[in-house]
């Protein structure tokens, strides 16, 4: 699962489409606005955009990065860094079919990026090759989308 995957893109956007303003959590403190705000600030922590707080360490750069990326899904309430929490300094949900169409967009867009895009580091996981970003960027999304049952 990548999001240098066509169809998975596709199958992504689709649930995205799914969802509305009024889209309920089943667990997790974000509202849907809230989610579509976190999953944009974390596509711009990959592009270099958003830099984050680094809290890795040669344990979490190694053995969990490969555990998270390849293995396990993200675990229910794993903590979001302060940069794109909106809960503390990540971007607040103000248009609901802007913010998901600014996402459908980074997702189409996923595609067209080269290994040069991708200047940004993990807060947990430090450097990631783009590989790398494309897994994890469809297991956050995939993780989200759960939570809001679609």
């Amino acid at each position: 699962m990548n999001l240098f995957n066509p169809t998975k893109r596709i199958e992504l956007i689709a649930r995205l489409n799914l969802l509305t303003p009024e889209s309920k959590v089943l667990w997790g403190k974000m509202s849907v606005g809230e989610m579509l705000c976190h999953c944009l600030d974390g596509n711009k922590m990959a592009l270099g955009e958003i830099p984050p707080t680094d809290k890795s360490n040669f344990f979490t750069r190694s053995l969990v990065k490969y555990l998270v990326v390849y293995v396990v899904p993200i675990p229910k309430g794993a903590p979001a860094p302060p940069e794109i929490n909106p809960h503390k300094k990540g971007s607040k949900p103000q248009d609901f079919e802007r913010e998901r169409q600014l996402l459908i967009d980074d997702i189409n867009n996923f595609g067209n990026l080269t290994d040069a895009d991708f200047k940004g580091k993990h807060h947990i996981f430090g450097k990631l090759t783009p590989d790398q970003w494309g897994r994890l960027g469809y297991k956050h999304l995939h993780h989200h989308l759960k939570q809001f049952g679609v």
